[in-house]
C-alpha cells in the first residue's frame, strides 16, 4: 500500500514518537522512509545579518542532527531512509517535499497544544493535514 513514507521531524519528543510510528509503518510496508527537517525561515528573520550566519549554522546543525538520528533509528530497524533538510515555512516545505518525492503518507508529531496557545501559535501538523495531497498520520504527544 505504501512505498514511501515521509517523516517530518524537529528532533522534539513528539517527533520522536512520530518516528516510532513512521518506522513501524515503513517496516510493515517494506517502504522507504524519507526523513525531513525544516529550518523555519521565521526563526532566521529574528536575527541581524551579523548574527544570521551563526544562527543559520546552529539551526541547520540541529536539523541535520534530527534527520541523522531518525535515519539511524530507521536503519537499526532495517528500514531504508533518505535524509533531507529544507529552509522555509515548515508546513509548506513538508507538503512540497511530499509532492516532490512522491510519498504515499506523511507522518508528523503533534505537540498537543490546545486552546489559546494553539490558536496563537498555529499547528504545523494541522496545516500539513489541510494542505497535503496524501494521507497524514498525526501522532499525538506521548503516543508511540
Amino acid at each position: 500500500m505504501y512505498d514511501a513514507v515521509l517523516l517530518a521531524t524537529d528532533g522534539s519528543t513528539p517527533a520522536r514518537d512520530a518516528l516510532d510510528q513512521a518506522v513501524a509503518l515503513a517496516r510493515a510496508e517494506g517502504a522507504t522512509l524519507h526523513v525531513l527537517s525544516v529550518v523555519d525561515e521565521g526563526d532566521l528573520d529574528l536575527f541581524s545579518s551579523g548574527e544570521l550566519t551563526a544562527v543559520d549554522e546552529l539551526l541547520r546543525g540541529a536539523a541535520e542532527d534530527a534527520v541523522a538520528d531518525a535515519a539511524e533509528r530507521a536503519a537499526d530497524a532495517g528500514v531504508d531512509a533518505v535524509r533531507a533538510v529544507r529552509v522555509g515555512i515548515p508546513h509548506r516545505e513538508i507538503v512540497d517535499h511530499a509532492v516532490d518525492v512522491g510519498v504515499d503518507v506523511v507522518v508528523v508529531g503533534s505537540h498537543g497544544r490546545r486552546g489559546l496557545s494553539r490558536a496563537l501559535l498555529g499547528s504545523v501538523a494541522a496545516r500539513v493535514v489541510r494542505g497535503s495531497p496524501v494521507p497524514v498520520l498525526v501522532v499525538p504527544a506521548g503516543r508511540s
